[in-house]
């Protein structure tokens, strides 16, 4: 004879109901369409990047060290001097140089970001503390300032467009209109467009009087995306 248990079967009833009414709750979701949609437009770039770094080696760390700290110095003193030029110092190194597992003396680094918009009067500066720094790299990106400007007209033309595929899907289906579920804008990063990095490490090793590199500083495509899912709606 089979024992029926009543609090096993007023578990299973009680776990039933809730799974019913948590399925009650939860709406049902049709005629849903994911989409997406872009907008862009080529920018020139107006801000010329450098970046630039001391170097030294000696038998101690602190000849090494002192002669980049000079270095560093001088430079950020040169730019500081030129309204037009923004400068930020990087990041110190201090490492040893080994030879046969054995520490025969310190290498120490220190590199300075210049920035600015008046790409001649930062052309100059650069050819002239070539003399004491080697180039890390030197490019064009978009200002801060232009890159906000053309971001907020990207992003109303995006989802515009979002907006009006979304209306022709639904008028395309027969359906009176459509409820907007989730919505993503991404409007990407450009990185800094690094040109001319061989040919000026290369005058870098020439003594002071450097030549200013010539760099077109070109154009980039900024661009918005915007994607999502809609329902379409039945009435």
């Amino acid at each position: 004879m089979f024992r029926i248990s009543f609090p096993a079967v007023l578990l299973c009833l009680v776990g039933g109901l809730l799974a019913s009414n948590a399925m009650a709750g939860t709406p049902l979701s049709y005629n849903r369409v994911n989409l997406s949609e872009s907008a862009q437009i080529e920018v020139d770039n107006d801000l010329m990047v450098a970046v630039m770094t001391a170097r030294a080696e000696g038998r101690d760390a602190a000849t090494p060290a002192d002669e980049v700290n000079r270095a560093i110095d001088w430079a950020v003193t040169m730019a500081r001097s030129v309204p037009e030029i923004k400068v930020q110092t990087l990041g110190y190194s201090t490492s040893p140089v080994y030879e046969k597992n054995t520490i025969r003396g310190w290498r120490v680094s220190q590199s300075i970001r210049l920035e600015s918009t008046d790409s001649r009067s930062l052309g100059d500066l650069v050819g002239r503390l070539q003399s004491q720094l080697q180039m890390q790299s030197l490019g064009y990106e978009i200002s801060d300032a232009q890159r906000r400007r053309h971001l907020d007209q990207l992003t109303d033309e995006a989802l515009a467009r979002f907006q009006a595929r979304a209306q022709r899907i639904a008028r395309t289906m027969g359906r009176s209109g459509f409820r907007l579920v989730q919505v993503h804008v991404n409007d990407g990063q450009h990185a800094p467009m690094p040109v001319a990095r061989g040919m000026m490490m290369e005058a870098a090793r020439a003594d002071f009087s450097v030549a200013p590199a010539r760099i077109e500083a070109g154009s980039q495509t900024m661009t918005v995306n915007v994607s999502g899912e809609i329902e379409l709606r039945e009435d």
